[in-house]
């Protein structure tokens, strides 16, 4: 149906088709769909409200917002109305940095505002540290564990954390692993080492936010060329970049031509060698920038 450009009606399609599903190493009962649909920048309107429809539409059931974002409410409207039952949906929220400065109480607000705000099902299938707050994130990640004690979250997740700050945490002992990070990952900001040892020694799920990097990575030659080959869209080429990593691939588009595009990665096979001048179109510099960038940010906080 999809590929003739038909559509079932809002809420009719229980299961996403051709939906990759990864696998949490420390709990296999913890199955996540590989193709996010991130809600930044999604507003809180009308307009919003068609977007996460047309996500839904397109086969969307993994979407990640956040208290910053401002929008738990309206996804949860449009899941309410979606018609299609909570254990359907992957559903992740994130702390954000003011709450977790006010202390464990203020963490635990946030995820029972948001709770509220989404109004379904009860729970989150994971709620993130969005930036680990220096001299904070550690009592944060403390109170997220005593929530997921409780139930009102699956599975705890950490946000633009480094390995240090990630050993640091565990340092501190921890009784709940965390399932997932979520930092830049994309052909144009790739750091293959932080990949590796977040999905091996530390055994969790990589997310890649920014996994378009920006706008302009869309009209590089290697990328183009690459999906000419394949028949297919430069975004489609980085999205199944992104599935060969084994990595969380984050989107977002307004569009639901885009969105379906977006999802209909499956027959895309990248060779080895195409895999291999995808990973080498990160430049040091671009590092050393995202590096910088991300160091002057935790400082400021």
């Amino acid at each position: 149906m999809r590929q003739e450009g038909k559509l079932p009606a809002f809420g009719k399609l229980a299961t996403p088709l051709g939906e990759p599903i990864i696998s949490w190493n420390n709990d296999d009962s913890l199955q996540v769909p590989q193709l996010a649909f991130g809600c930044y920048k999604v507003p809180d309107n009308e307009q919003g409200e068609s977007i996460l429809k047309n996500a839904i539409r397109a086969g969307y059931r993994h979407f990640d917002t956040a208290s910053f974002y401002g929008n738990e409410a309206t996804l949860g409207r449009v899941l309410r109305q979606s018609g299609i039952p909570r254990e359907k949906f992957f559903l992740v929220s994130k702390v954000w940095n003011d709450a977790q400065k006010q202390g464990r109480s203020a963490v635990r607000t946030s995820v029972e505002e948001g709770l509220n705000a989404l109004d379904f099902g009860g729970y989150w299938d994971s709620y993130l540290v969005h930036w680990p707050v220096p001299g904070h994130y550690i009592d944060t990640y403390h109170e997220l564990e005593a929530l997921h004690k409780e139930g009102k979250i699956r599975s705890i997740g950490l946000s633009n954390f480094s390995i240090e700050e990630y050993e640091a945490l565990v340092q501190d002992g921890i009784s709940v692993p965390p399932a997932f990070n979520q930092f830049e990952v994309s052909p144009f900001m790739y750091r293959p080492k932080d990949v590796e040892y977040f999905q091996t020694r530390g055994n969790m799920l990589v997310a890649a936010s920014k996994a378009m990097h920006r706008a302009g990575a869309l009209t590089n030659e290697v990328v183009q060329s690459i999906a000419r080959t394949h028949n297919v869209t430069p975004a489609q080429v980085m999205i199944r970049w992104g599935v060969e990593k084994k990595l969380i691939v984050l989107t977002m588009s307004s569009s639901l031509e885009h969105q379906q595009q977006n999802r209909d990665v499956a027959h895309i096979s990248l060779s080895p060698e195409e895999i291999e001048k995808l990973d080498h179109l990160t430049s040091e510099e671009a590092i050393t920038e995202r590096g910088k960038l991300e160091e002057e940010r935790k400082k400021s906080m």
